[in-house]
């Protein structure tokens, strides 16, 4: 079944449009606990690259990811991330800042495409005080996930260097298998 890049991204979208409307039923029931006075939305423009004192780690790295793809590069950076839950846009408050979510059904994953998604996670949860970043990958193994992962590290790229720990991935290889769990610093 060969699918284009415009088929791959629709799934994707309605995928994370009814993850959304998922958290909107839980948080409108009381079921999520403390998540009084946030918001759900999806892809949101920050644009942390251009910022007034901009982070030179971050910076190297979207130069690199540049090099790979620089329109794929710039359009990512500018919507992101997939989903999240917050108070608003100006809000860094950690107490607010609940989760970021990117997803990815293409099977496989593109490598540039995976390295571009968990940038912006290191960024949301070092950056802008996320308390959970995390990556929805389905469709993919798991041991070529973290072999990406890892690359990803071995590349040199932006790793949020006092929250990493808040990365975790959920892989789902097929409609069968059960949901694999792990953590950015598992790898």
């Amino acid at each position: 079944l060969l699918t284009t890049d415009d088929e791959i991204k629709y799934y994707e979208k309605r995928f994370v449009s009814q993850l959304k409307s998922e958290y909107d039923k839980l948080i409108r029931n009381g079921a999520t606990g403390n998540y009084e006075q946030v918001n759900t939305d999806l892809e949101v423009i920050k644009k942390y690259i251009y910022t007034r004192y901009p982070d030179n780690a971050i910076v190297n790295s979207y130069n690199k990811l540049k090099e790979k793809n620089i329109d794929k590069t710039f359009n990512a950076i500018t919507t992101i991330p997939d989903f999240f839950i917050h108070k608003e846009q100006g809000n860094m408050d950690t107490k607010h800042q609940k989760l970021a979510v990117e997803v990815k059904t293409a099977s496989p994953v593109n490598d540039d495409d995976f390295y571009l998604d968990l940038f912006k996670l290191n960024v949301y949860v070092e950056k802008y005080n996320f308390q959970n970043g995390v990556y929805l990958i389905i469709n993919n193994d798991t041991s070529r996930i973290k072999q990406l992962a890892e690359n990803y590290k071995n590349e040199g790229f932006y790793i949020a260097s006092t929250r990493s720990d808040r990365i975790q991935f959920f892989v789902k290889s097929d409609y069968n298998s059960e949901i694999e769990k792990f953590k950015l610093t598992d790898i």
